[in-house]
């Protein structure tokens, strides 16, 4: 953890009808000093979407060689590697090479012209899931987050219905690889 990170305890509760899964979570995460709460709030969804045993958050924003959230096996081999936001191509070329499961989880106001200019590169990766969070919904939540705060991710029909503290909002899961 890097100095002068800020920590935030919160719970999560966790109602995904189309993956049957249902969890109340009592979550620490830190904010790296150069992570914007919109990043930490997508980290958090990201996590909760993909949420299985064992998933656990890796390194922050400064760490190369960790996952922003990983799934690990009893051998401390990465099975499943969650990407947040615009990264390199390189770096996802040779993730998608090293890793069995890779997800990434862009957010942002250039997100959609960086899926454009990047999507026949990114189409050649075939173990990639990705998906695409609505910036408007991920700034307007964010305002909410605090430690000690309260979310709320509910899904159905890959719809998803959000509460951090007092913020309300809903917005689509919108997955563009693989193509629905």
């Amino acid at each position: 953890m890097a100095r002068g990170s800020r920590i935030f305890k919160l719970k999560l509760y966790l109602s995904d009808m189309d993956r049957h899964c249902y969890e109340q979570l009592d979550l620490t995460l830190a904010q790296h000093p150069s992570e914007s709460e919109q990043r930490l709030l997508t980290r958090l969804l990201a996590f909760g979407l993909e949420y299985e045993p064992g998933l656990a958050f890796g390194g922050g924003v400064s760490s190369t060689d960790e996952a922003p959230i990983w799934l690990r096996n009893d051998f401390d081999e990465v099975q499943h590697w969650i990407e947040i936001g615009q990264p390199d191509l390189e770096r996802l070329a040779k993730l998608h090479k090293r890793h069995p499961r890779l997800s990434l989880y862009a957010y942002g106001a250039n997100a959609h012209r960086w899926w454009h200019q990047h999507q026949a590169s990114l189409s050649a990766l075939p173990k990639l899931r990705f998906y695409q969070l609505d910036n408007t919904v991920i700034e307007t939540l964010s305002e909410g987050l605090r430690s000690g705060a309260e979310v709320q991710l509910n899904r159905q029909d890959d719809l998803l219905y959000l509460s951090v503290a007092d913020k309300q909002a809903e917005m689509p899961l919108t997955r563009l690889l693989p193509e629905a």
